[in-house]
């Protein structure tokens, strides 16, 4: 019972702390995947780089030209949510591109998905959007050998320049190269201190393997912990949001890089370290 007056709950979330810490005319900075990243190379935080946007449809007509023969890229949503409409490329063969779940897309293929976006079909609340395209990560090698395709992220929650939770979000087959937990990735608690992870949960299940890899999910260090804290206590001196979510990915050659902000961060995270947010925040 006691646990269970601790877990912060979807109302409190949204009364208590999203809206007492962040003001409304404040949210684009972390809806926008966009706004925020300009926001933060202007202040010298580490960012995955934004290859090319397009925000009017006649616009698209150069998306072929602009990536072609072009391999390790991104294509993502701005204003997307939950992963939806985010593709993840890592070759370009006879005329076509692959993603790194073998899917083939022509020129049409990413056309037609670029205008999707622009449409507003992965937005937020459905109205135009613009596509957005990164250099894709070169993934860390211990997460290399850890995941199952897709690109395994690093979920912290900050409160007023404070670190009160983090977890490790995996991708699996059921997620199709996807972090995100609603789509079938794996969650797992961090220890804030140690920077090493504790118990993992795969759809609502406690878990101690991966399902595709069966490495052991506990006990591992994340690599530059020290930096993801430190980057993650300086945000909100950028971002005057004082309750947000930072996903951080770990790029083999540049370390730890802020993938994007949540003004609305989900709540599964206190499972995963067996821990309700109310606690933590008492505590400290």
């Amino acid at each position: 019972m006691k646990l269970l007056n601790e877990v912060l709950g979807i109302n409190e979330r949204n009364l208590e702390l999203i809206h007492q810490h962040n003001h409304y005319e404040h949210y684009p900075l972390a809806d926008n995947k966009l706004y925020g990243k300009k926001i933060l190379q202007a202040a010298n935080f580490p960012t995955p780089k934004l290859l090319k946007s397009y925000e009017y449809f006649f616009e698209l007509r150069r998306i072929k030209e602009d990536l072609w023969n072009r391999a390790d890229f991104v294509i993502k949503p701005a204003r997307g949510m939950q992963g939806g409409g985010i593709l993840i490329f890592d070759r370009f063969k006879n005329g076509s591109w692959l993603t790194t779940s073998n899917k083939i897309y022509s020129a049409s293929d990413l056309f037609d998905h670029a205008a999707e976006i622009l449409y507003g079909v992965y937005a937020l609340d459905n109205t135009t959007d613009i596509v957005l395209v990164e250099e894709r990560i070169v993934l860390d090698d211990l997460f290399a050998k850890i995941t199952y395709r897709g690109i395994p992220d690093i979920r912290v929650l900050v409160f007023k320049h404070r670190v009160i939770m983090a977890m490790l979000r995996i991708p699996t087959s059921h997620s199709d190269g996807r972090a995100n937990l609603h789509t079938g990735g794996i969650g797992v608690g961090i220890d804030l201190r140690s920077g090493v992870t504790t118990y993992a949960k795969f759809k609502k299940q406690i878990v101690d393997v991966h399902p595709d890899t069966g490495i052991k999910l506990s006990g591992i260090r994340i690599p530059n912990w020290s930096r993801i804290l430190e980057l993650s206590t300086r945000v909100q001196y950028h971002v005057p949001l004082g309750y947000i979510g930072i996903d951080f990915v770990l790029d083999k050659r540049y370390g730890p890089q802020i993938l994007e902000l949540n003004v609305r961060p989900g709540l599964e995270i206190q499972n995963v370290n067996r821990q309700g947010i109310k606690s933590v925040l008492k505590l400290r």
